[in-house]
């Protein structure tokens, strides 16, 4: 049988700053520090992923933050940018893009050189039947995001490079609409700008079964056509968690999936987080209703936070 457990961990938030507006950034790192000890418990843990927003600011002092806290964990990282992990073009303190890259992409030397390019995507074999490939979602301009005409084009290709395996997808926007706040104007950013083209490459591409994102902070789980994409829960704001997903296959082709929702802080804190949310969506003008319905969306349906799937061939059926 072969099986292959991980963790998707998203929008740690770690600040420089301190906790602000809904975010509890400042114990960020502490939180990160418990997850990992955590991590360190599970025996056959076989990688972590990071879905982006590992930094508030993107400052130096933040990434040595991150980077104290992971020195302990016990398997290999992956890391894709998040829009918070770059400075703003207009500054000169923090990371750039490329200098995030360079921290976290082991095939940045492949990469464009242009300063405004993406350049945090890769593409790393897990093991000879699975493929994991991150994206880079990230423009300069806003938070939005965004894929690129050159990364559509290499995405493309990898995919039918890879056409045998099955294909974990990683990126930092989720590619459709999740909340009913992605209908308004001001918050459209929440979803990838180009999602739906990047979805049409991925139905021609039935070998990706899993698409991994972050950015929303929320906790779902969505069926689209032979995939689930998983939106991750953020670690520094409300429910303050993260996921842990089993991989097994038993027969050579049937893939079973498993997935947990885990605590990334104590019961006080994630109240703490669900305070600071709802006071500062009350001061910026939502309405309760519409509050109390996206923090039902982020802690998640008991099928969102615990599940289980079944994904063989093209024709996929959830088990749940």
């Amino acid at each position: 049988m072969t099986t292959l457990t991980f963790a998707q961990i998203s929008d740690i938030h770690i600040s420089a700053l301190g906790d602000h507006d809904e975010m509890l950034s400042g114990q960020a790192a502490e939180f990160l520090t418990k997850i990992v000890a955590g991590l360190k418990a599970m025996e056959d843990l076989a990688f972590v992923l990071f879905t982006g927003d590992l930094f508030d600011t993107a400052s130096y002092q933040e990434l040595d933050r991150f980077q104290t806290a992971v020195k302990l964990l016990p398997k290999p990282y992956f890391v894709i940018p998040g829009n918070h992990d770059r400075r703003p073009p207009e500054s000169s303190e923090g990371l750039t893009r490329h200098q995030f890259a360079r921290y976290f992409n082991p095939q940045v030397e492949a990469r464009p050189t242009a300063s405004e390019a993406q350049v945090g995507y890769w593409s790393i074999g897990l093991n000879p039947k699975v493929q994991l490939i991150g994206l880079d979602s990230v423009r300069d301009e806003d938070w939005d995001g965004v894929i690129d005409t050159l990364q559509l084009e290499w995405l493309r290709h990898e995919l039918g490079t890879h056409r045998d395996k099955l294909v974990i997808l990683a990126v930092h926007h989720p590619l459709h609409r999740l909340a009913p706040i992605d209908d308004l104007p001001r918050w459209k950013k929440f979803v990838c700008n180009n999602g739906p083209e990047v979805i049409a490459l991925l139905d021609d591409n039935p070998q990706v079964k899993i698409v991994l994102t972050g950015h929303h902070h929320l906790t779902k789980v969505d069926r689209m056509g032979p995939r689930l994409h998983f939106a991750c829960p953020a670690v520094a704001l409300y429910p303050c968690a993260y996921r842990t997903l089993r991989l097994s296959q038993q027969d050579g082709h049937t893939w079973h999936l498993t997935w947990q929702t885990v605590p990334a802080a104590d019961e006080k804190a994630i109240a703490k987080a669900c305070h600071q949310m709802l006071t500062t969506w009350t001061n910026q003008g939502f309405e309760p209703d519409f509050i109390e319905t996206h923090l039902k969306l982020a802690w998640g349906s008991e099928n969102d936070r615990h599940g289980q799937a079944v994904l063989s061939g093209l024709e996929n059926r959830d088990s749940r």
